[in-house]
């Protein structure tokens, strides 16, 4: 009986330690995955770079078609972002009276985290984590 027990609480334990370990990279994982949005001034640069022209010629004209649609996505990316967060609020705000504190404070939290992932992108030159060189 006990080398059954001993084995038991062997296999037990590897399924615990197992799941421990699964459920930490899948955080880890899904963490990455949901960095902050790029700021938009970085779009021309980096679709350039997604796209690899061939050539400057053709480096030319897709960074010409990027930067005359840069300023129309940059704007439509702001109004979604407004729509998205006053969405949030007028839901959070009808929620509010049918929670008790600790569903309020799960929601605030969970609504914080992802206001950090899509709230304001932050400007300035201590916020960059690359050097520009030029392709905006």
């Amino acid at each position: 009986m006990r080398g059954r027990t001993k084995g038991a609480l062997i296999l037990f334990s590897t399924l615990l330690i197992g799941v421990l370990i699964g459920t930490l990279l899948s955080g880890w994982f899904v963490r990455d995955r949901l960095r902050p949005i790029p700021h938009p001034r970085h779009f021309v640069r980096s679709t350039e770079r997604l796209i690899g022209p061939q050539d400057e010629e053709q480096r030319q004209a897709v960074r010409d078609v990027l930067r005359r649609h840069a300023a129309a996505l940059r704007e439509l990316n702001a109004e979604h972002r407004e729509a998205l967060k006053e969405q949030l609020d007028a839901t959070r705000a009808e929620l509010a009276p049918l929670l008790s504190e600790e569903q309020l404070r799960r929601l605030d939290r969970r609504q914080r985290r992802f206001g950090e992932l899509m709230g304001p992108w932050p400007e300035g030159k201590r916020h960059r984590k690359k050097k520009s060189h030029g392709n905006e």
